[in-house]
Order: C-alpha cells, then sequence, then structure tokens
C-alpha cells in the first residue's frame, strides 16, 4: 500500500532526555494503526511529530500525494484532522456546529447527523462544550475530525475518557473511517483498540 504520511527514523530528546530513538512508521489509506507503549514512551510525541506540531532532533516526516501540497502542520483539515487528549472543542459552538465547522472544506462530507448518533451525540447536538460531560466532549471532538472528512486522522488517547460501550462507540467510529479509506493512526492503552486495528505498533521497547 502507498503511504499518505512516512515517519522515518525519528528521534526526539525532551529535557536532555530521549523520547523517540530512530523511530519510523508508514501510515496507508484505508488501515488503522494502533500506536501502543507504556506510559512515556513517546505515543504522543510521534503523533505530534507526524502531524508537523513538533520537529525532531533528526529524521523526516514526509506528506505524500493526494494530500496538498504543504507542510503537514499546514494541512487542511480535509487532509488531517488530529484529536489531542486536551479535546479542545471550540467553546462558543455547540457540538452539532463543531461538526460543521469542520465539514466545511470536505469534498465528501460525511453524513454529520449519523456521527452524532453512531457517538450517542444526538440529544446533545445543540449544547455548548460545557454543558456536557468531559466523556461526551471527547467524542464530540471525535465527531469533529471525522466529519472533515479528513485523508489523515491522528488520534491521541480518543477513548481515555469513555466507559467500555462508549470506547467501543468511538473505536468503530474510527474503523468505518478507515473502512471509508482514512489513514488513521491511535495512540491508545486501550486494550479494545486492538480488536479494531490492522496493524499494531508498539514504541519504548
Amino acid at each position: 500500500m502507498t503511504a499518505l504520511l512516512s515517519v522515518s527514523d525519528v528521534s526526539r530528546s525532551h529535557g536532555g532526555m530521549p523520547v523517540l530513538r530512530h523511530t519510523s512508521l508508514d501510515l496507508a489509506a484505508g488501515e488503522l494503526v494502533a500506536l501502543t507503549g507504556p506510559s512515556g514512551s513517546g505515543k504522543s510525541t510521534l503523533l505530534m511529530i507526524a502531524g508537523g506540531w513538533d520537529k525532531p532532533d533528526s529524521g523526516t516526516v514526509t506528506a505524500h500525494p493526494p494530500m496538498p501540497d504543504a507542510a503537514v502542520s499546514e494541512q487542511p483539515w480535509h487532509a488531517l484532522a488530529f484529536v489531542p487528549q486536551s479535546i479542545a472543542l471550540f467553546e462558543e459552538l455547540t457540538v452539532a456546529d463543531n461538526l460543521a465547522f469542520a465539514a466545511r472544506t470536505a469534498a465528501e462530507p460525511p453524513d454529520r447527523s449519523k456521527l452524532l448518533e453512531t457517538l450517542d451525540l444526538a440529544k446533545l447536538a445543540d449544547r455548548l462544550p460545557s454543558e456536557v460531560s468531559r466523556g461526551e466532549q471527547q467524542r464530540g471532538a471525535v465527531a469533529r475530525a471525522l466529519a472533515a472528512g479528513p485523508l489523515v486522522l491522528l488520534a491521541d488517547e480518543p477513548t481515555s475518557h469513555q466507559d467500555r460501550a462508549h470506547a467501543e462507540m468511538v473505536l468503530t467510529a474510527l474503523r468505518q473511517a478507515a473502512d471509508r479509506g482514512t489513514a488513521v493512526l491511535v495512540a491508545s492503552h486501550d486494550p479494545l483498540l486492538a480488536g479494531h486495528a490492522d496493524r499494531v505498533v508498539t514504541v519504548g521497547e
């Protein structure tokens, strides 16, 4: 399979302490890759480097066609969507409007109403992020990323605030996105993730 995003021989240190050592990863269209490893192993750092929000000390990150010809961190949401641990929904927009905002540039946006139903958010669509729980905000952030119909989706611990049933909803939605052709990379400790992934990449061993 042709990679949409390649991380090649990347190393990164923080405060003089190595976090990643000579790490490589290719992410292809239509696959869901689980990124696992112990706490402090560099999973979040690898996601930030893959998305272009952090720079490696050495190594390279390359976005391949059909992604737009721009630096990885400058990709529009329909090319590269990100679900951070901080969640970070737009506080002034309702849950539904957060999805609408992300979908503005999507070439083939998913059905937003179906996304809300899939992630058990339909009854919360008209509420602001401050009016829903932390777990509901997290599912809203996942739904917003999916609403963009991205070529590549990076997610950092997207089930950390979910019970088992809602974690399965989140992972099923990400699996469905991969089945539609999105390249999905998920960093997580969640043991449920492996059952949805095409392959598992472990860092920090």
